[in-house]
């Protein structure tokens, strides 16, 4: 079974986002895909709201980049999970020199963000 395909039955199943030999802790974390004020996925999400924006630009533009031990693409990698922003196709050089892919907020993520404002 190749990765897409687990990811599909995760997301159906509703625990896509963590590893068979992961804890029960890190599974009921990965359930609750819950976008709170003031939280660090309201904060990546609202970023998105702006403007189109790759991993790193969004943990600059929220300033989690600068927080010690804060792991800013985790948050950006749930919010693709649960459909909140979504790949334009498009690709820009991060501060790495690598190509990484822009997303953008979906009309779902306007919805989350919305209800929490």
């Amino acid at each position: 079974m190749n990765y897409d395909e687990w990811a599909a039955i995760g997301h159906a199943n509703g625990w896509l986002g963590v590893r068979r030999n992961n804890g029960a802790t890190s599974k009921a974390g990965a359930k609750d895909i819950t976008v709170r004020a003031g939280s660090q996925r309201a904060l990546v999400l609202f970023w998105y709201s702006i403007q189109d924006l790759t991993d790193d630009e969004a943990g600059r533009w929220s300033g989690l980049a600068k927080r010690p031990k804060c792991c800013y693409w985790k948050r950006c990698s749930e919010l693709r999970q649960a459909g909140y922003i979504e790949p334009t196709g498009e690709t820009r050089v991060s501060l790495a020199g690598v190509e990484q892919q822009v997303c953008r907020i979906t009309d779902q993520g306007k919805q989350v963000l919305a209800g929490i404002a």
